[in-house]
């Protein structure tokens, strides 16, 4: 069956990478993808007759969802840097996706960007954002799925280029190097809340489902250098960034005052334990071979995941 699909904002990284999945799909479904700025919307995606790029603002402009099956909603930071409250921003933004919801009538299954370590209520920084939303939408829909995420395994790519130093070095922003994390790549990712997405023939385990995301193992720094060590063939040296220089790492690559807060949140939680192994619903596991450190391993297969 062909259904309506709209992802909001459809700029995040998220947001792009689960849209070309839909579009590659094969299902023939429409994608919505809902921007601040419509003409941002990548040609890859204008040039599908699936595809229609809406003009919409989750933090200040109602949304149409209006003929929508399903809808996929990443909470966005602030857009604006400076001084945001991110109580308001996230409560604002999250009843505009409600109301949107219950406006339209015609939407079956929300699902939810989330975090691991968003279930908890406190010391979590920026993260306050997915709770929020978490809580705000958990019956926004006949059926609500809220996906958590570990750590993005894409994140290590630059391992590669500062391998080619002298001497090779890996820059790690999570100590201590042997602290194990839960990670998972994109393409997992973007491949889960397709399937999520797509499949409204096949009803969730409950009304709210919540689950974590990540591998079959957890993986520290030490781990990455290992995979890119076997890669690049070299011996590869950690150099730990402390928390106190985290602010300053990230700046380098040059993102915004609320980019710098996230990632800090994200880090801060692993070093406090956040990142917890239990689940809250239930937990998609993948096979070895699918997941990024596993095809860094040079593995080719991917056998794709279990359990939803």
């Amino acid at each position: 069956m062909t259904y309506t699909i709209t992802v909001v904002p459809a700029s995040t990284q998220v947001g792009r990478e689960t849209v070309r999945a839909l579009l590659n799909d094969g299902s023939n479904s429409i994608v919505r993808g809902i921007y601040r700025d419509p003409t941002k919307a990548p040609p890859e995606f204008t040039a599908s007759p699936n595809f229609t790029a809406v003009q919409g603002d989750v933090s200040a402009s109602p949304l149409d969802f209006t003929g929508s099956d399903a809808v996929f909603y990443i909470p966005p930071p602030p857009f604006h840097s400076g001084d945001v409250d991110l109580i308001e921003f996230a409560t604002n933004a999250a009843n505009n996706i409600k109301d949107a919801i219950e406006k339209a009538g015609s939407v079956k299954r929300l699902l939810v960007f989330s975090a691991v370590g968003a279930e908890n209520d406190h010391g979590i920084g920026i993260l306050k954002i997915n709770h929020i939303s978490d809580k705000i939408l958990q019956t926004a829909a006949p059926e609500v799925a809220i996906v958590r995420p570990g750590y993005f395994a894409e994140n290590w790519a630059a391992a590669f280029e500062t391998a080619k130093a002298e001497p090779p070095v890996l820059y790690s922003p999570m100590t201590p190097v042997g602290h194990k994390v839960p990670m998972v790549s994109l393409v997992d990712i973007r491949e889960t809340c397709a399937r999520i997405l797509l499949d409204l023939a096949n009803p969730l385990p409950r009304r709210t489902h919540a689950f974590e995301l990540y591998g079959p193992r957890h993986y520290s720094t030490e781990d990455v250098r290992e995979a890119v060590e076997e890669i690049t063939g070299k011996k590869v040296g950690i150099v730990a960034i402390k928390v106190d220089q985290l602010a300053g790492f990230y700046a380098q690559e040059g993102p915004r005052a609320w980019c710098l807060r996230w990632w800090s949140s994200r880090l801060l939680g692993c070093r406090a334990g956040l990142w917890k192994a239990s689940l809250a619903g239930m937990r998609i596991r993948f096979g070895a071979e699918s997941s990024w450190l596993m095809r860094c391993d040079k593995s080719t297969r991917r056998d794709g995941c279990n359990g939803f």
